[in-house]
């Protein structure tokens, strides 16, 4: 009993130190745990400029009949795009210029970023029937859909569904890829084909398919939140619908609310102080006409009052005509002193004051 105590004894120890061991390693960061593989794997496809197109191609762009793309149309290094109109794009139309370029450089960096990563999964040939959840799965040949693929998002709007498809993509006619249990728009699923990709007649598609050769979407078919991209082929469409996706990244709609919410403000506070400014200023300034015209009012009897000393200075009027007589009173006696001048000149020099004395005496 007592070789039994001590055997069970130390199973429970070793098993205490193994525990204790497993925990440390965890928390030191030096065993692997199964959420950091999945954040891992499920980063969204970064399709830099790529990410606005919702056609780009090698080398042509061939439509007919009456296709929408909503999105970007590019074509590089080739030129050539027909058919537009009928078709109509809801985006800019690039066609072997820089900007093409510059995103089918960037679409073949997703395309081997995508085609790159570690599967948990192996899908095909036949996709048909199946149900998906988040994550990365491979299909080593074609992948062929004849009826309906389920792609569950599990309430997460963020979920990435990547589907790597060694050969050629197929999809027989009416076929149907579902996004369910997604609270938003399903932005984030790729389709990386090695070869073509072939969309039946009135196929409904989700996602973006990146294809190393041609994309060929037959009549009706459509393509919702993704596009059909080609490396090194033509796309060829017939009466389409292909709807870019709405969010090329994760962080798309965090950045979407926040400048809405400073647009309105900046609108509503210039328009709350405009009107009430304009409002008082007129009502202002209508009182302020009305006051200073009693003050004129009152003005008026002022010059009534000085009308009376209008003749005061009628009474002034006169008063220099006084000084006018005065101005001549110099003037006499200015000729006066001018009359004996003349007559003391002409007696001579013997004196000044005896010649009027000696008048009188001549006149005597």
């Amino acid at each position: 009993m007592t070789s039994d105590f001590a055997r069970n004894a130390g199973t429970g120890l070793r098993f205490a130190r193994s525990a204790f061991l497993g925990s440390s390693l965890v928390f030191a960061g030096l065993a692997p745990t199964p959420a950091a593989t999945a954040t891992a794997a499920d980063a969204p496809v970064d399709l830099r400029t790529a990410g606005t197109y919702a056609v780009l191609a090698d080398g042509s762009v061939t439509n007919s009949g009456d296709t929408v793309v909503n999105g970007d149309l590019g074509v590089h290094p080739g030129t050539e795009v027909t058919g537009f109109p009928p078709g109509v794009v809801n985006g800019q139309v690039n066609a072997g210029n820089a900007a093409a370029e510059r995103a089918q450089s960037d679409l073949t960096t997703a395309y081997e970023d995508a085609a790159g990563r570690p599967s948990s999964r192996t899908v095909g040939p036949q996709l048909d029937g199946q149900t998906l959840t988040p994550g990365v799965y491979r299909a080593s040949a074609d992948a062929n859909l004849d009826g309906t693929l389920t792609l569950d998002a599990q309430g997460n709007a963020g979920a990435v569904f990547i589907i790597q498809v060694d050969s050629g993509l197929t999809t027989a006619q009416n076929s149907d890829v579902r996004v369910v249990n997604s609270p938003g728009p399903a932005c984030n699923i790729f389709w990386t084909v090695g070869d073509s990709a072939n969309l039946g007649t009135n196929t409904s598609f989700v996602g973006r398919i990146m294809a190393v050769n041609a994309v060929t979407l037959e009549s009706a078919a459509k393509i919702e939140q993704g596009g059909a991209l080609s490396r090194d082929g033509a796309v060829t469409l017939d009466t389409n619908a292909v709807d870019r996706s709405d969010c090329a990244a994760p962080a798309a709609p965090t950045r979407a609310p926040s400048p809405t919410s400073p647009t309105p403000a900046p609108t509503v506070s210039p328009t709350s102080p405009s009107p009430s400014p304009t409002t008082p200023r007129p009502t202002r300034t209508t009182p302020s006409p009305t006051s200073p015209t009693p003050s004129p009012t009152g003005t008026t009897p002022s010059p009534t009052t000085p009308s009376p000393t209008t003749p005061s200075p009628t009474g002034t009027t006169p008063s220099p005509t006084t000084p006018s007589p005065t101005t001549p009173e110099p003037d006499e006696t200015e000729p006066e002193t001018a009359a004996p001048g003349p007559d003391l000149t002409v007696p001579g020099a013997p004196g000044t004051e005896v010649p009027p004395e000696a008048a009188g005496t001549d006149n005597g």
